[in-house]
């Protein structure tokens, strides 16, 4: 496979994931979301569409490094991993209003993205580095889908 080809899944699979974030996420800020006690420090929904994008870029950029390194399988299954984590947590919360369950994959999120930055660092230490961006973005969205759900009470469990 080529370097081009390479970076074409990497690009194919970070756009399926925003693609379908980005509709899950409609879903909840066009109805529910506006009605949520939020807690402090929570940006403004204008803030996370000039987030996501350079998240995106950045998780494109060191996919497409590791990808085009040999024995990248563990890193490679774990970066999958963390997309389909990512896809169920926009389904989760925003979707379903599942704010404990969603707070569970998230932290399942963070877990995983540690273990696919140590994983990345194993094979391009400048592919790890561009994922420091997106654990400490999650780690940021860990407390604020835990202070929704604390916010907000039992009853939207």
């Amino acid at each position: 496979m080529t370097y081009f080809l390479r970076f074409v899944v990497a690009f194919f699979l970070v756009a399926v994931t925003a693609g379908l974030s980005s509709y899950f996420s409609y879903l909840g800020v066009d109805s529910f979301y506006s009605g949520l006690n939020l807690p402090p420090l929570n940006p403004p929904n204008h803030i996370f569409p000039l987030i996501w994008p350079i998240l995106y870029v950045l998780m494109i950029i060191s996919c497409t490094i590791v990808i085009n390194k040999e024995g990248n399988k563990k890193a490679m299954m774990l970066f999958i991993y963390q997309l389909v984590l990512h896809v169920l947590w926009c389904v989760l919360f925003f979707a379903n209003a599942q704010f404990a369950l969603a707070l569970v994959c998230l932290v399942l999120l963070d877990i995983t993205v540690f273990q696919m930055i140590q994983a990345f660092a194993s094979l391009s230490k400048t592919a790890a580095y561009l994922q420091y961006p997106y654990l400490l973005w999650l780690l940021f969205a860990t407390y604020l889908n835990a202070g929704v759900w604390y916010l907000n009470g039992a009853n939207l469990m």
